[in-house]
C-alpha cells in the first residue's frame, strides 16, 4: 500500500549495497531521509541492518523492497529486506541501540534474551540529517510518556510536582485517576481477602472451645470456654 509516512524494515543487504541505493533515492527526491545502524545476528537471526526511511512523496514500499534485491556470484536467492512498518522517529531510534530503559518499558520484559546495547553514535543517516538532535529528541520522548508518568506517580511523586516539569495538565490528571482507582480497588481487595481470613480464623478458635480477649494494651490471648477469664 502506498504511504507517504516514514517506514522502516530489516535489510540483509551489504552496507555499500544499500548505502547506493538510499543515496540514489535520496538524489531522485524518492525519499527527504534515512536512517540505518548494523547489528550483529542475535536469537538465531543474521547479521543485519535496521533501516528507517523518510519519504518525499507518496511511494509503494514493495518497489523499494525489489530495488534492494542484490544478487550476488553464486547464490541462488538475491539479498533483500523484511516487510515495511510504519515507524516513530523515537521508538525507532531507542529500539535500533536497545535502550535498556525502553525495551524494559515498552516490552516489560517480554523481549526475548538480554539485546547487544549499541551507541546512538553508530546510527548512520544522511548528511543533512542531524542523529544527535534525533537521540535528544528520542530520550525527551521516553521521559514524557504517559507510562512514564504512571510510573512516577505510583513511585510517590506529586500530580503537580509533573505539571510543573512541563507535562500536560489533562494527561496528568487521567493517570492520577486511573492511578488512584487502581489503587483503591487493590486495598479494597486486600481488605475484603483479609477479612475472610479473619473471619475463618475466628469460626476455627470457636470450634476449638476458645475466645480471643482483648487487655486494654491491645496484647491478644486465647481463653477456654472452660477457664476463668480472672
Amino acid at each position: 500500500m502506498a504511504t507517504q509516512n516514514p517506514i522502516s524494515t530489516i535489510s540483509y543487504n551489504t552496507e555499500a549495497f544499500l548505502r547506493e541505493r538510499l543515496e540514489a533515492w535520496l538524489s531522485a527526491h524518492i525519499i527527504q531521509a534515512y536512517q540505518y545502524i548494523y547489528h550483529k545476528g542475535e536469537d538465531g537471526d543474521k547479521d543485519h541492518i535496521h533501516l528507517r526511511i523518510e519519504p518525499n512523496k507518496r511511494i509503494d514500499p514493495m518497489d523499494l523492497s525489489d530495488q534492494l534485491k542484490e544478487y550476488q556470484m553464486g547464490k541462488d536467492k538475491p539479498l533483500g529486506c523484511r516487510t515495511w512498518r510504519p515507524s516513530k522517529e523515537e521508538d525507532w531510534c531507542l529500539y535500533a541501540v536497545h535502550h535498556k530503559p525502553y525495551l524494559d518499558l515498552k516490552y516489560n520484559g517480554g523481549e526475548k534474551g538480554e539485546k547487544l546495547p549499541y551507541e546512538w553514535t553508530a546510527i548512520q543517516a544522511n548528511e543533512s540529517y542531524d542523529t544527535e538532535v534525533m537521540w535528544v529528541r528520542a530520550l525527551a520522548s521516553m521521559r514524557h510518556s504517559t507510562v512514564n508518568m504512571a510510573n512516577q506517580l505510583q513511585q510517590g511523586m506529586n500530580p503537580m510536582e509533573l505539571i510543573m516539569q512541563g507535562e500536560n495538565v489533562f494527561v496528568v490528571n487521567a493517570i492520577a485517576k486511573a492511578t488512584y482507582t487502581n489503587d483503591y480497588q487493590r486495598l479494597h481487595d486486600d481488605y475484603n481477602a483479609l477479612y475472610v481470613k479473619y473471619q475463618k480464623l475466628l469460626a476455627a478458635v470457636d470450634a476449638a472451645h476458645y475466645s480471643v480477649e482483648i487487655d486494654p494494651d491491645e496484647n491478644y490471648r486465647l481463653i477456654s470456654f472452660d477457664q476463668d477469664p480472672d
